[in-house]
């Protein structure tokens, strides 16, 4: 491996969580169309929609669709997470599920590792930044998370007018960072996106396995937590 100077991240489920977890969202929502399912049966069903979100989302970037168009998408996401559950949700359904998640009221919580990683990575004057679908200002969103003492820039897909896994918006983080792809780790959760994304564009990818679901995984490092960064740079 080359000498690495420069550390991206992917956002969610890499370095952030949803506060209530997205799982207790999911089960108070299925209340609302009277089911009766139990919480500890979404988290499986959420993480295989994340696949089909992360395959539809590196055909077309959400930036791209306007509002109604991301309304259908994410009540066909509601469809995907609860006909992995046996049920078959109607539009009328789908639609009432996705307003009641969308109006909920959640904060993002950092995973335990993240404050020791990037204070590694500070002392060791590597430079961390991060590479996320959001369409917002990446400006606003660190200070919104308040990452600046560790986190050079945030990159989202508004600023680079394009999403994971395009190369333009990983060139972009890039050229604001004055680094070449040999030089840099990205680190992710979703392979269609981060990973293969990242490779496209000659970054060195690293697939961050949480909840060991990728343990079968051969085309890149994969890691089951931020510790095991510091042994492998």
């Amino acid at each position: 491996m080359n000498k690495i100077n420069c550390v991206f991240f992917d956002l969610y489920n890499t370095l952030f969580k949803f506060y209530p977890d997205r799982e207790e969202t999911q089960y108070q929502a299925s209340k609302l169309i009277n089911l009766e399912i139990e919480k500890s049966k979404f988290k499986k069903a959420i993480l295989k929609s994340d696949q089909w979100f992360a395959e539809q989302t590196a055909k077309k970037s959400m930036h791209l669709l306007n509002d109604e168009e991301k309304k259908i998408f994410y009540c066909e996401y509601e469809r995907k997470i609860f006909s992995y559950l046996g049920q078959n949700l109607s539009e009328s359904e789908s639609e009432k599920i996705w307003s009641y998640v969308y109006n909920q009221k959640s904060s993002l919580r950092k995973y335990d590792d993240v404050l020791p990683c990037l204070k590694f990575l500070k002392e060791n004057n590597f430079m961390a930044g991060i590479i996320t679908n959001i369409d917002a200002k990446g400006e606003d969103l660190i200070k919104k998370l308040n990452l600046s003492n560790y986190i050079l820039k945030i990159i989202t897909s508004y600023d680079a007018g394009a999403s994971k896994p395009s190369k333009k918006i990983f060139e972009y983080a890039l050229n604001s960072f004055n680094s070449t792809p040999s030089e840099c780790l990205f680190i992710g959760d979703q392979i269609e996106t981060d990973i293969i994304g990242a490779k496209n564009s000659n970054i060195i990818p690293i697939l961050l396995d949480r909840e060991n679901h990728n343990n079968s995984y051969k085309e890149c490092k994969v890691i089951k937590n931020l510790n095991e960064l510091q042994s492998i740079i």
